[in-house]
């Protein structure tokens, strides 16, 4: 069993190539929303099923809007779609045992589900997929007698900064059966040409003498790393394997310096991605939202992470700080990107360091009702207690859609779903008052994409590959440029964001973007260790 310890050099470090990836795989078929907090899974299931045996007819209604058979504004279509969820709701007792609704006798419409703050979606892995781009393989495993935790962990340490002696301590230090599991798994990854040996470790190193203390590092889409002295603060990583998406070499989380924390914003999939998750170290804290702050939903943060392996699992309430020698990273109202107003508790992060200020506004902004870090007064008491913000990152994304097309619209109100809502709403004339509020010196326009190595399918990522969807998608959108003339009134700057910007302080208090040429290109720092990929060696 121990034979494949002996493929490798004790002393050498051992990692997981950048083209290959791993992704864990349910023991049980998930529900509709895995890890959605504070309603029973069983009620979920009947909201979602009423939801979908409504679609038929919506798509009704829809088409019949645009073939100009119904006005567009009709009075009394939101009582005709409530009635007919109440009907289907009526005619299956199964349904009808969770959701409550029906007309009063005022003519107002009763919907009501009952919500339980202990319940979620948790859901448990029993086996994971190894790709592998290169050679278009993809080997299935399973380890349902060993739990997920124990593959989390082993999969974090394959980081590169392991030697394949302290791998296999590793290994041999868990329950006999989950060394044996380990051991099985290791000669998986093998098999697949998903490992590379090397003699040194220098990623750490080299990422540190590439970059500067409290520089901002850009990675793409909506993940930024934050050096704080000698120590990387790593915020939503959705990172990219090589190959996966584009035949460019990619940011992956092998190619990283490991981060002292991890901070993670809100729920979607672009913030909080398993994917990437399942790469870094198991054993630094992971910051997340706190139930502290919900209405009555949440997103189980603790649950999936603690799936994946990691031990340290900090839910950081609006208000709260995370510390550090110098500073903090506190916590700040999320607002918006919330087209059925479920209000789960998300966190926008303020980065606080020897008096100087960045923060991580990310896809926040006002919700369906109005509100936001602006009407509510969130950024004005950021300014008076930490000083002005000197850089601030924020979308720009424009999204208005119907919520009946929204993930969680079975959550909401069945009368609301051919209502458009908001799904990160951000006008210009609200981010330039964002960025004078904050007193800003530069704006960066980030999280719609950033690099050419993410899909270019999505109705959030922009991608030079495709000018003309980009066109489609932004047709009636304020143009993104035009934010320039609203800042430079409040002596603001605008940057819109690549990956791998550099955001750097100036002595007057001011930043600016910075580039470190092919130092930190994605290819390179693999090259760092390993020379080059052996499908680029001439044969």
């Amino acid at each position: 069993m121990a034979n494949i310890w002996n493929a490798w050099n004790r002393e050498h470090y051992l990692g997981l190539v950048p083209w290959c990836w791993i992704e864990l795989e349910s023991a049980e078929p998930p529900g509709p929303f895995p890890f959605i907090g504070g309603v029973d899974p069983e009620v979920v299931a009947s909201l979602h099923e009423a939801y979908s045996l409504m679609q038929s007819a919506i798509d009704t209604a829809i088409s019949d809007v645009f073939a100009h058979r119904g006005p567009l504004d009709d009075p009394a279509r939101r009582a005709r779609l409530e009635d007919a969820y109440a009907e289907v709701v009526r005619s299956r007792p199964h349904l009808s045992a969770h959701i409550r609704c029906g007309r009063k006798p005022d003519g107002t419409f009763q919907w009501e589900y009952p919500h339980d703050p202990a319940k979620s979606a948790t859901m448990r892995y029993g086996g994971l997929r190894v790709f592998n781009a290169v050679v278009r393989q993809a080997v299935p495993f399973g380890f349902d007698q060993t739990p997920s935790q124990t593959i989390g962990k082993f999969i974090g340490l394959l980081d590169g900064t392991h030697t394949a002696g302290e791998l296999h301590a590793s290994a041999e230090a868990s329950v006999s059966a989950h060394a044996g599991t380990l051991t099985k798994f290791l000669e998986i990854l093998n098999g697949i040409q998903a490992l590379a040996a090397s003699p040194r470790s220098s990623l750490h190193a080299h990422w540190l003498s590439a970059t500067q203390d409290r520089d901002v590092i850009y990675l793409g889409h909506a993940a930024l790393l934050y050096r704080q002295k000698d120590q990387f603060f790593l915020f939503d990583p959705w990172l990219m394997p090589w190959l996966a998406e584009s035949p460019i070499p990619s940011l992956w989380g092998s190619l990283l310096p490991r981060p002292s924390a991890i901070f993670l914003t809100h729920d979607h999939d672009d913030h909080v991605d398993p994917r990437t998750l399942l790469t870094m170290p198991k054993d630094i804290p992971v910051i997340v939202p706190s139930r502290k702050n919900r209405r009555a939903l949440y997103y189980d943060y603790p649950s999936i992470l603690r799936e994946l392996g990691f031990t340290r699992v900090i839910e950081l309430a609006h208000g709260e700080t995370f510390p550090f020698e110098g500073g903090g990273i506190a916590s700040v109202p999320f607002f918006g990107e919330d087209p059925c107003d479920i209000e789960m508790p998300r966190n926008c992060y303020l980065v606080s360091d020897r008096g100087r200020n960045m923060l991580a506004h990310v896809d926040s902004g006002p919700t369906n009702a109005g509100r936001s870090a602006l009407t509510e007064g969130v950024i004005e008491r950021l300014v008076k207690d930490y000083g002005p913000i000197a850089t601030v990152f924020a979308s720009q994304q424009q999204l208005k859609e119907l919520r009946t097309y929204a993930a969680h619209a079975c959550l909401s109100p069945p009368g609301t779903w051919l209502e458009a809502g908001e799904n990160g709403y951000l006008t210009n004339t609200y981010l330039a008052e964002l960025a004078t509020t904050a007193k800003a010196r530069l704006f960066v326009s980030y999280a719609t994409g950033g690099a050419d190595w993410y899909p270019d399918h999505l109705s959030f990522t922009f991608s030079r590959r495709n000018p003309a969807r980009t066109a489609l998608l932004t047709a009636n959108w304020e143009p993104p440029d035009a934010l320039k003339d609203k800042l430079a009134p409040a002596g603001c700057g605008y940057h819109y964001a690549h990956a791998l910007d550099i955001f750097r302080g100036t002595p007057d208090g001011g930043t600016t973007v910075v580039s470190t040429g092919e130092t930190l290109f994605p290819l390179n720092l693999y090259r760092l260790d390993h020379g080059d990929p052996p499908f680029m060696k001439k044969r």
